[in-house]
């Protein structure tokens, strides 16, 4: 197994996360999901959105342990944390 491969799938395991948290806090702001399905999975689940928010990334990361190139896995693992750096630039912009 290519090291560099486990390494870019843990870090969407890791990007995952920090999109939980970051979520939670652009949400105490004020703000709204953008991700519609995740809007409407906060609407019936509550507190419990972040299972299937959580979920589709242990899918992502069980997709990516099957990829044969590491060059897609990375770029999968960069798009994975365009949510978490928008995220960030919106709790920046209210500080």
């Amino acid at each position: 197994m290519n090291s560099i491969k486990v390494f870019l799938i843990l870090f969407v395991l890791l990007l995952g996360c920090a999109d939980l948290a970051t979520t939670n806090k652009v949400l105490e702001l004020g703000f709204r999901e953008a991700n519609p399905f995740m809007e409407t999975a906060q609407t019936l689940l509550g507190d419990w959105w972040l299972i299937p928010k959580l979920g589709f990334t242990f899918v992502i990361m069980a997709l990516l342990w099957r990829s044969k190139n590491v060059f897609n896995v990375a770029l999968v693992a960069a798009f994975c944390s365009t949510p978490v750096v928008n995220n960030v630039l919106l709790i920046a912009s209210v500080n």
